[in-house]
């Protein structure tokens, strides 16, 4: 007798060993897309620190000249996830906001300016693998938060 094609139990070995793969390789896969992500935001934290901190070595103020404190700026992705300058026109113009491998950025950014030589700058997650993962920050100090995600 010659039969053709695969047992049921090969088949059912099969499925198994690719099912064990899955089960480690997406998770792992997902953990780097997270980590990635969060690069982004880290970066483009502390690109946005050295630009306020330059203004600053310039000005000795962080705040756009007139603004009445506390201001707030923001760094919002549109529906494209393209990063815009939303409420200030030349201001520190020379910070925008870069994303890494992905297609859209993940995050927005808001810089909020409580003093002329206080500032806190938000990177707040708004899609893809860092959507429920928390706020990034870092202050005029240097002071990062929260730490273990830097």
């Amino acid at each position: 007798m010659n039969r053709k094609g695969f047992t049921l139990i090969e088949l059912l070995v099969t499925l198994a060993i690719l099912g064990i793969l899955a089960a480690i390789a997406i998770p792992a896969y997902t953990g780097y897309e997270r980590s990635g992500a969060r690069q982004e935001a880290t970066t483009n934290l502390q690109g946005l620190s050295l630009c306020l901190e330059q203004y600053y070595a310039d000005n000795a103020f962080y705040n756009s000249p007139g603004a009445v404190l506390p201001a707030s700026y923001t760094w919002a992705a549109d529906a494209n996830g393209v990063v815009t300058k939303n409420d200030f026109a030349n201001w520190l113009s020379s910070f925008v906001p870069k994303k890494t491998a992905a297609t859209v950025n993940n995050y927005e950014y808001v810089l909020n300016v409580t003093a002329p030589s206080a500032y806190t700058a938000l990177a707040i997650p708004v899609r893809g693998p860092v959507l429920n993962d928390g706020n990034l920050s870092i202050d005029n100090s240097g002071d990062k938060r929260p730490a273990n995600k830097w």
